[in-house]
Protein backbone atom coordinates (compact mmCIF):
# COMPACT_ATOMS: atom_id res chain seq x y z
CA UNK A 1 0.00 0.00 0.00
CA UNK A 2 2.82 2.47 0.50
CA UNK A 3 4.09 1.71 -2.79
CA UNK A 4 1.01 2.49 -4.40
CA UNK A 5 0.71 5.63 -2.10
CA UNK A 6 4.01 6.87 -3.42
CA UNK A 7 3.79 5.77 -7.53
CA UNK A 8 0.31 7.98 -7.29
CA UNK A 9 2.11 10.65 -5.92
CA UNK A 10 5.04 10.29 -8.51
CA UNK A 11 2.19 10.51 -11.37
CA UNK A 12 0.63 13.53 -9.92
CA UNK A 13 3.87 15.35 -9.36
CA UNK A 14 4.87 14.55 -13.26
CA UNK A 15 1.60 15.95 -14.45
CA UNK A 16 1.99 19.00 -11.99
CA UNK A 17 5.22 19.60 -13.35
CA UNK A 18 4.24 19.01 -17.42
CA UNK A 19 1.25 21.17 -16.60
CA UNK A 20 3.60 24.20 -15.59
CA UNK A 21 6.08 23.68 -18.44
CA UNK A 22 3.39 23.69 -21.04
CA UNK A 23 1.97 27.13 -19.37
CA UNK A 24 5.13 28.23 -19.31
CA UNK A 25 5.81 27.91 -23.11
CA UNK A 26 2.32 29.51 -24.20
CA UNK A 27 2.64 32.26 -21.59
CA UNK A 28 6.14 33.45 -23.26
CA UNK A 29 4.59 33.41 -27.09
CA UNK A 30 2.15 36.14 -25.30
CA UNK A 31 4.64 38.10 -23.67
CA UNK A 32 6.45 38.19 -27.05
CA UNK A 33 3.53 40.09 -28.70
CA UNK A 34 3.88 42.31 -25.77
CA UNK A 35 7.01 43.95 -26.58
CA UNK A 36 7.33 47.04 -28.29
CA UNK A 37 8.22 47.16 -31.53
CA UNK A 38 10.94 49.18 -33.66
CA UNK A 39 10.76 50.89 -36.50
CA UNK A 40 12.84 53.67 -38.40
CA UNK A 41 11.20 56.63 -39.85
CA UNK A 42 12.26 58.07 -43.57
CA UNK A 43 11.88 60.35 -45.88
CA UNK A 44 13.09 63.73 -47.99
CA UNK A 45 12.58 67.32 -47.67
CA UNK A 46 12.28 69.61 -49.98
CA UNK A 47 10.97 73.31 -51.25
CA UNK A 48 9.11 74.33 -53.96
CA UNK A 49 11.90 73.80 -56.03
CA UNK A 50 15.19 71.90 -54.71
CA UNK A 51 16.32 69.48 -51.75
CA UNK A 52 17.13 71.12 -48.51
CA UNK A 53 20.04 70.64 -46.77
CA UNK A 54 20.61 70.43 -42.92
CA UNK A 55 16.75 70.66 -42.15
CA UNK A 56 16.43 69.60 -38.58
CA UNK A 57 14.36 66.84 -37.32
CA UNK A 58 12.64 66.53 -34.01
CA UNK A 59 10.26 63.40 -32.72
CA UNK A 60 7.73 64.62 -30.12
CA UNK A 61 9.80 66.94 -29.81
CA UNK A 62 12.59 65.90 -27.85
CA UNK A 63 16.27 65.75 -28.40
CA UNK A 64 16.19 63.05 -30.87
CA UNK A 65 17.67 65.24 -33.60
CA UNK A 66 17.94 64.14 -37.09
CA UNK A 67 19.42 66.42 -40.06
CA UNK A 68 18.87 66.22 -43.55
CA UNK A 69 21.97 65.34 -45.74
CA UNK A 70 23.08 66.88 -49.26
CA UNK A 71 20.29 65.70 -50.95
CA UNK A 72 17.07 66.21 -48.36
CA UNK A 73 17.14 62.25 -46.96
CA UNK A 74 16.86 61.67 -42.96
CA UNK A 75 16.39 58.24 -41.25
CA UNK A 76 15.27 58.20 -37.65
CA UNK A 77 15.89 55.21 -35.91
CA UNK A 78 14.67 53.35 -32.68
CA UNK A 79 11.38 54.50 -33.05
CA UNK A 80 8.48 53.05 -31.06
CA UNK A 81 5.45 51.77 -32.65
CA UNK A 82 2.36 54.19 -31.86
CA UNK A 83 2.24 57.68 -33.34
CA UNK A 84 4.61 60.30 -32.73
CA UNK A 85 4.84 64.19 -34.22
CA UNK A 86 7.67 65.03 -36.07
CA UNK A 87 8.81 68.48 -36.32
CA UNK A 88 10.55 69.68 -39.51
CA UNK A 89 12.78 73.55 -38.83
CA UNK A 90 14.70 75.60 -40.98
CA UNK A 91 16.28 78.90 -41.28
CA UNK A 92 14.29 81.23 -43.14
CA UNK A 93 11.25 78.13 -43.15
CA UNK A 94 8.08 77.92 -41.87
CA UNK A 95 8.33 75.11 -39.18
CA UNK A 96 6.09 71.75 -40.29
CA UNK A 97 4.83 68.96 -37.90
CA UNK A 98 3.51 66.05 -38.96
CA UNK A 99 1.39 63.19 -36.97
CA UNK A 100 2.87 59.88 -38.38
CA UNK A 101 2.76 56.09 -37.55
CA UNK A 102 6.07 54.47 -38.73
CA UNK A 103 4.18 51.82 -38.34
CA UNK A 104 2.03 52.18 -41.71
CA UNK A 105 5.86 51.47 -43.49
CA UNK A 106 5.85 54.41 -45.59
CA UNK A 107 8.08 56.88 -45.89
CA UNK A 108 7.31 61.03 -45.42
CA UNK A 109 7.67 63.26 -48.23
CA UNK A 110 7.65 66.70 -46.95
CA UNK A 111 7.89 70.41 -48.31
CA UNK A 112 8.70 73.73 -46.33
CA UNK A 113 7.50 76.95 -47.70
CA UNK A 114 9.51 80.38 -47.17
CA UNK A 115 8.54 82.49 -44.23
Amino acid sequence: MWYNLKSNNMKFLAFIFSFLMVSTAFSNDNNEEKEPKIFSISGKVTDASEELTGVQILLDGKATTVYTDFEGNFTLTNVLAGEHTVTFSLVAYSNKEILFNPKNGKSLSVELTSK
